[in-house]
């Protein structure tokens, strides 16, 4: 597989008004799945227990120690992924 492409190719890529022919469908299916990957941080999941029922991880990354605030405030987002984060007494 070729190196990685960039988050900017695959914006470019993925705008209607960018016309390029390509010869395979890689770079498109590659710019797609960068799209969808980053729609899905956008859907709100919810933090599970990490071993301790007090300590909640991201249900993206695993991470534990970016789901709060140095005040403690719960964030939004993950700080290391930016998985968005539902909490159990957020409104629907």
């Amino acid at each position: 597989m070729s190196e990685k492409m960039s988050t900017e190719r695959a914006a470019e890529i993925l705008n209607p008004a960018h016309r390029e022919s390509y010869e395979s469908m890689e770079p498109v299916n590659e710019a797609c799945r960068m799209g969808r990957d980053a729609l899905l941080l956008k859907i709100p999941r919810s933090p599970f227990p990490d071993g301790d029922k007090s300590i909640l991880a991201c249900p993206n990354c695993g991470s534990g120690e970016y789901l709060h605030n140095i005040d403690t405030a719960r964030n939004v987002f993950c700080g290391q992924c930016g998985q968005a984060i539902k909490w159990e007494d957020d409104d629907e």
